[in-house]
């Protein structure tokens, strides 16, 4: 036991040893343990003992954090011609050390960028899904982006996604504003079937909306932002849901209003516009309307 002490090269690791040789029995053997782990080369030990913690830091950081997105999910409305609509995205970790988080769609038309990214603390990542409607036949699309996380406790979190685009105006053809002269009997126009609504499983509410226009000229459209938990914050757009309404979906871009629907009963919800002119302005004054 003591020419195994003795093979450290280190004078103080000889002083060590000459000390601990007159212990005996078990003793002996716990205390050569760490002095046993030195010998041998010294930067080899040290850089040992670097990668455990580094290791041990790591481990901290990734395992136990918590995917944190706002909004929810959120929505387009869009008309054909319009440029092609953004919308923000916060991604932050409500758990424990920081969050390796990485993002992906269900469909061709929705981007996101960036699409991986690293958040700690109370600070928040912020990502821009674009809607590229290029191609697409009017009518209502859906997708999903998915938030996944390295170790997060809740891996996997899903945002849907509202894509609605409405057919351009056109104007009345030649043959359809001009009338014959020569007409023998007329038939008065029939009026179109009248349908009754099935009923809903579910009741559900609907809320108007009205706001000043932005004086701008470069405004693009309005966010309409909405939820049963307000933010509390002035000018905050940190809202469950959003939904994006471009100038030419709004119809009267000088006065314009907004009808959101499917809210649902016995619930008060809380609204903020935002304009977006490629960057998108702080929320408006908050109104709330009991369902």
């Amino acid at each position: 036991m003591v020419a195994t002490l003795f093979v450290c090269p280190q004078p103080i690791r000889r002083i060590l040893a000459n000390q601990l040789v007159h212990s005996m029995g078990l003793r002996l053997v716990f205390l050569f343990l760490p002095l046993l782990a030195g010998c041998g080369d010294a930067g080899t030990s040290q850089f040992n003992d670097l990668a455990a913690v580094k290791v041990s830091h790591e481990r901290q950081n990734v395992y136990g954090s918590t995917i944190n997105v706002s909004p929810a999910s959120f929505a387009f409305s869009v008309t054909q011609g319009d440029l092609n609509p953004v919308h923000m995205v916060n991604v932050s970790n409500a758990g424990k050390g920081q969050l390796n988080w990485s993002m992906s769609t269900t469909a061709s038309w929705l981007t996101v960028s960036p699409s991986t990214g690293i958040a700690s603390g109370h600070a928040s990542d912020t990502v821009t899904a674009t809607a590229d409607f290029s191609g697409l036949a009017p009518g209502t699309y859906s997708a999903t982006i998915t938030v996944f996380g390295v170790g997060a406790t809740n891996n996997g979190q899903d945002i849907p996604v509202t894509l609605t685009i409405a057919a351009a105006a056109s104007l009345p053809s030649e043959s359809t504003i001009t009338s014959t002269s020569s007409t023998s009997t007329s038939t008065p126009p029939t009026s179109p079937p009248t349908t009754t609504p099935l009923p809903s499983s579910s009741p559900t509410a609907f809320a108007s909306l009205a706001w000043n226009a932005e004086s701008d000229p470069f405004v693009l459209g309005y966010y309409v932002h909405y939820g049963t938990q307000s933010p509390n914050s002035v000018g905050s757009c940190a809202y469950e849901q959003s939904i994006y309404y471009s100038l030419s979906s709004l119809g009267n871009a000088t006065t314009p209003t907004a009808t959101i629907s499917g809210l649902g009963t016995g619930a008060t919800y809380y609204f903020a516009v935002s304009a977006y002119n490629g960057v998108e302005s702080p929320c408006s004054t908050e109104v709330s309307k009991a369902t």
